[in-house]
């Protein structure tokens, strides 16, 4: 059983399709600038359009191009990619 993959904060899905090198991603966009990409899943179960709640589930982890159960995670602020850890912090 996949296990499930989950918004770090709520936001807008920007992207929820197969994407060339990333399996299905999801992009999750925050507002100001601040997005979070959630890759390799092997569903979603969001839509583009959609709004969701910190915690919610996105989809299922899938497999990274080795064959191995992976999840793809970077968060992007003004479109460069930052360490996560401030964002998975309690708040």
């Amino acid at each position: 059983d996949d296990a499930s993959v989950r918004a770090v904060h709520g936001g807008a899905v920007g992207f929820a399709d197969a994407f060339t090198g990333f399996g299905t991603l999801v992009i999750l966009d925050h507002g100001s600038s601040n997005y979070s990409l959630y890759g390799y899943l092997s569903s979603a179960s969001v839509k583009q359009g959609d709004r969701v709640e910190s915690g919610a589930e996105l989809g299922k982890v899938g497999q990274a191009p080795g064959g191995t159960s992976a999840l793809y995670f970077e968060m992007r602020i003004d479109g460069k990619s930052v360490d996560p850890v401030q964002w998975l912090k309690a708040r």
